[in-house]
């Protein structure tokens, strides 16, 4: 009796408890005022915990929305319009480092792969619509697939999207999926980011982008929540 004094208290909003007993799990619940318990095996409470989701919901910053799930995980992630280097190999296969301006960029997680999309809207929420990623290496049509090559991509978590981010970054952009990937140079990309960094444009122009009617709430809803189908 002296121990059982001792037991924390349930929280107030509590509205059930799982025992665990000497072979066997005992589940508590109040339901309309009545308590009412239940005997589970430990099969049963290991399939109730595969089953378990969870999900963050819209949020702001880097990343906007997270969800766990038994099967893996899906992420979104941003990087706002900004000046940076990346690598660009050349038609002569020779890399070279520029520094150009780039759009507002959406990175999209499911399990261990990735698909990157642009955006002119420098503010991102559930409404933003997606626009093709004026970049190689990423496919077209607005899947936005990205092709890491041989390089091992890690899961969709929260701790590792940084990773993800530095791996697009660090690898080479090259002619792969570099048709149709904006206006003014529908065949190779390439050339408008070599164009723009020789400009020293301090601006990605939002003109050259190619913008769907899918926003990023729909994509969401079709590809993690599998509900209708949304045309890109």
């Amino acid at each position: 009796m002296k121990n059982a004094k001792r037991l924390t208290p349930p929280p107030p909003d509590a509205i059930g408890a799982l025992y665990f007993l000497p072979g066997q799990y005992l589940f508590k619940r109040l339901e309309e005022g009545r308590e009412i318990a239940k005997a589970l095996s430990s099969e049963q409470i290991a399939r109730a915990f595969r089953e378990f989701k969870t999900d963050t919901g819209w949020i702001t910053r880097r990343i906007l929305r997270y969800r766990e799930e038994p099967e893996g995980n899906y992420i979104l992630s941003f990087e706002p319009a900004q000046i940076r280097p990346i690598f660009v190999e050349t038609d002569g296969a020779q890399v070279k480092e520029i520094v150009l301006p780039l759009p507002t960029l959406v990175l999209f997680g499911k399990r261990n792969e990735f698909y990157l999309w642009a955006a002119k809207a420098r503010n991102i929420t559930a409404k933003t619509r997606l626009a093709i990623a004026p970049l190689p290496n990423v496919g077209g049509d607005l899947s936005g697939k990205i092709c890491f090559g041989k390089n091992e991509v890690p899961e969709a978590r929260a701790e590792t999207i940084d990773a993800v981010w530095d791996l697009i970054w660090r690898a080479p952009f090259n002619r792969d999926h570099s048709n149709g990937k904006c206006k003014s140079e529908p065949q190779d990309v390439r050339r408008l980011l070599f164009s723009l960094s020789e400009k020293g444009a301090r601006r990605f122009p939002a003109r050259e982008l190619l913008e769907s009617d899918t926003t990023l709430e729909q994509m969401w809803a079709r590809v993690v929540e599998n509900k209708p189908y949304y045309r890109f």
